[in-house]
């Protein structure tokens, strides 16, 4: 009886094992974009060029992970033919391997090819596509991306992919060192630092206090989310994130790509047109921060990455 606890408890742990392995797996690849190629499968015949469009890859850097296989038309089985393999985007050649073979053959090198494209690369205009040359003895047929329906048993199960940068979530930072004044009747332009040149999520909070003879006052203020370019994004009156009033500064708005483009900081305008000198204003709690009314928090910016 005890030695069969101790099975059933070694099997529960190995499953349970095997489930989290199998939960991690599958979290390290749910970031990898699958590819597709233009068409089906293509056939190069002897002395042509091919080009196919790849489909998939957004405009966000990352890795680009290309694998190829193809078949040469011969009378020995399993023949493996060299192919000269560009790779494109529009214009622009980002590799390029001549005479190299199938990913499933049993030649070097290999066409495979695993490339960082960089934001500025991804960002451009044009399509990706494969640039096939086949100065072989022979026709190629079933050139792909992927193993797809091959029915060759030597061809492994695999597809390209592009796994994009995809970063954390931001803390930001307000310009200044410390915490900002703004007295009465006072405007003041403060820059936003940490924004990245992508489009994604911007979510904004802030506090004050009110130099009031009554503790706690909550005094409201004009707060104007400013593009790069000066133009207004967001506007409206607010009351400080710790405050028993509304609308409190909580606000979250997307970047558009053509806004992150901008040349610049993304920047706070503030107009107290209350009674009281404001002190203190920041967009996140400060470790000097004593009032135990604020809890903490950050303003943050997520960049929008593709599924």
């Amino acid at each position: 009886m005890k030695n069969n606890k101790f099975y059933n408890a070694a099997k529960r742990t190995i499953f349970t094992m095997v489930a989290g392995l199998m939960i991690f797996t599958g979290m390290a690849l749910a970031d990898d974009i699958k590819l597709d190629m233009e068409g089906t499968t293509a056939t190069v015949p002897k002395g042509n060029t091919i080009t196919r469009k790849i489909y998939g890859i957004p405009n966000y850097g990352g890795t680009l992970k290309l694998r190829f296989k193809w078949h040469a038309v011969n009378l020995i089985p399993n023949t493996f033919n060299p192919l000269k393999v560009i790779v494109k985007h529009g214009a622009t050649t980002i590799s390029s391997k001549s005479a190299c073979y199938s990913t499933h053959s049993n030649r070097t090198p290999k066409c495979d090819a695993v490339l960082n494209v960089s934001q500025l690369e991804a960002a451009k205009s044009g399509n990706w596509t494969i640039v096939v040359t086949n100065n072989s003895n022979d026709e190629v047929v079933g050139f792909n991306i992927e193993k797809s329906g091959d029915i060759n048993p030597l061809v492994p199960n695999f597809r390209s992919v592009y796994t994009p940068n995809c970063p954390d979530t931001v803390n930001l930072d307000l310009e200044g060192a410390g915490t900002t004044t703004i007295t009465k009747g006072a405007v003041v332009t403060r820059k936003i630092f940490g924004i990245g040149n992508t489009a994604g999520t911007l979510r904004l909070k802030a506090k004050w206090h009110a130099l009031g003879l009554v503790p706690n006052t909550f005094n409201g203020l004009k707060i104007e989310l400013l593009k790069p370019n000066g133009t207004v994004a967001k506007t409206g009156t607010y009351f400080s994130f710790h405050s028993n009033k509304s609308p409190k500064f909580d606000l979250a708005f997307n970047i558009s790509q053509a806004d992150a483009q901008m040349p610049g900081n993304w920047s706070l305008r503030i107009t107290n047109n209350s009674n009281f000198e404001v002190i203190g204003f920041n967009i996140m709690r400060e470790s000097t921060e004593l009032n135990p009314l604020v809890p903490a928090f950050f303003s943050t910016f997520k960049a929008n990455c593709p599924n």
